[in-house]
């Protein structure tokens, strides 16, 4: 991302100082509540037992300040620049969910009520189809030299053929991935689609007669009702783990890493490694896809899911183009003017140009940098998050007005939305 230097800002976080611990350990920052991104173990390589700082994507534990994100984002769409490359051919058919069923064969009797499973078979299961993904990435370090890092994370078989589907921020950045299978069994995996906005991808391995996950309804949940967490909390070291607990509540909306999820709450135990794994129901169906929880001195038992009735078209996409199709995006990169801000320097209260993306609308139609937007489409703008939901409600190719400030100038610039492509 790019940020505007105006000076020493006051309002600036502690999110900077979040650190990577390797293996066990963990670094929080000091804010007292917040919401992590539940990333897998990062470390050298050469198992050097050191402390490694730094704001790459995957390879830290993010600490998202659930209120009160850092001010400045960015509002073009494209991905990063992914040494890994997307591979996506035409899927015959998409993948689809089963509903709740009537009654379940083959299941023990105990802890049998009305269909339910009991954890053990909950497990034997669904167990099989989460699958170990562990990522690396080349970083130079501040001597010039080149140390390669390692992250790992889960996910979920949904096709016999190796379709698997994971966390966009396990596999962002890698420039290279590999399955765990349950039985051990190791693999490359290719990337076949991701999408950072709702935090999906999908991968592939070259396997056929896999074991695969039953999907369920996310929109059949109620709170309260049996809820198990499969993954690979911290790692290989511990893949497979199965915990136990309950639907807390449905449809929280959580602000991560500046993005907006709608997410299934829960208080089985999700910890980082926990990512791209299942969240299953009392049927043994994935009804979700761990991917944050709260971390903080004080709250236990809050972690989240992505709801599979959301994340399902978003990898049937994935699946069929490599990408979301539709997507608007204006093309620039922006930092947020607030009140001390705008006192401090003199400047109008809106929404300042770091940047104008190469070939964009916003180029075509002749935003420059320094240019500070106020309104769009009439209406005002202060926030990155206020222009981004504005944006949303149009789609690719579409117009969309900017009001903007030049040189003590006022304009209005019409911009047509390009697509957010990867």
């Amino acid at each position: 991302m790019f940020f505007g230097n105006f000076g020493e800002d006051e309002n600036k976080t502690e999110i900077e100082n979040a650190q990577i611990i390797e293996e066990n350990a963990y670094a929080w920052n000091k804010d007292d509540y917040q919401c992590k991104t539940v990333y897998g173990t990062a470390r050298p390589l050469n198992k050097k037992r050191k402390l490694l700082k730094g704001k790459s994507g995957f390879f830290k534990y993010t600490a998202a300040v659930i209120a009160g994100m850092f001010a400045g984002a960015i509002i073009f769409a494209s991905a990063s620049a992914y040494v890994l490359q997307s591979q996506a051919p035409k899927m015959p058919s998409k993948v689809s969910q089963s509903a709740a069923p009537s009654n379940v064969t083959g299941a023990s009797t105990v802890g049998m009520f009305d269909g339910q499973m009991s954890i053990v078979d909950i497990a034997k299961k669904a167990g099989p189809a989460v699958v170990g993904v562990v990522s690396k990435m080349t970083t130079s370090t501040f001597f010039g030299m080149m140390q390669e890092q390692e992250g790992g994370g889960s996910g979920i078989i949904i096709r016999p053929d190796g379709y698997i589907i994971t966390n966009q921020h396990v596999i962002e950045g890698a420039s290279s991935v590999k399955v765990i299978l349950s039985t051990g069994k190791e693999y490359e995996a290719k990337l076949i689609g991701q999408d950072k906005k709702t935090d999906l991808a999908v991968i592939k391995i070259e396997e056929n007669s896999l074991p695969t996950a039953e999907l369920g309804e996310s929109s059949a949940l109620e709170v309260g009702e049996l809820a198990v967490a499969i993954g690979n909390p911290l790692g290989q070291e511990f893949a497979g783990s199965v915990t136990a607990g309950v639907i807390s509540a449905l449809n929280r909306t959580m602000n991560v890493d500046g993005r907006q999820y709608t997410l299934i709450q829960t208080d089985a135990a999700i910890n980082p490694g926990n990512s791209g794994g299942a969240l299953v129901n009392k049927f043994g169906q994935v009804v979700g896809i761990n991917t944050v929880k709260i971390g903080a001195s004080g709250y236990e038992g809050m972690g989240f899911a992505i709801p599979v009735d959301i994340a399902m078209p978003i990898i049937n996409e994935l699946l069929e183009d490599g990408y979301v199709k539709g997507r608007p995006v204006i093309g620039l990169s922006l930092r947020e003017i607030n009140e001390p801000t705008s006192k401090r320097y003199n400047l109008p209260m809106g929404l300042y140009v770091l940047e104008v993306m190469e070939f964009s609308g916003a180029e075509k139609a002749g935003v420059k940098v320094s240019d500070i937007i106020t309104k769009a489409n009439g209406k005002e703008v202060k926030t990155v998050d206020e222009l981004n939901k504005i944006r949303d409600t149009f789609k690719a190719g579409d117009s969309v007005e900017l009001t903007i400030i030049r040189e003590e100038r006022v304009l209005n610039i019409t911009v047509v939305l390009g697509e957010e492509k990867p």
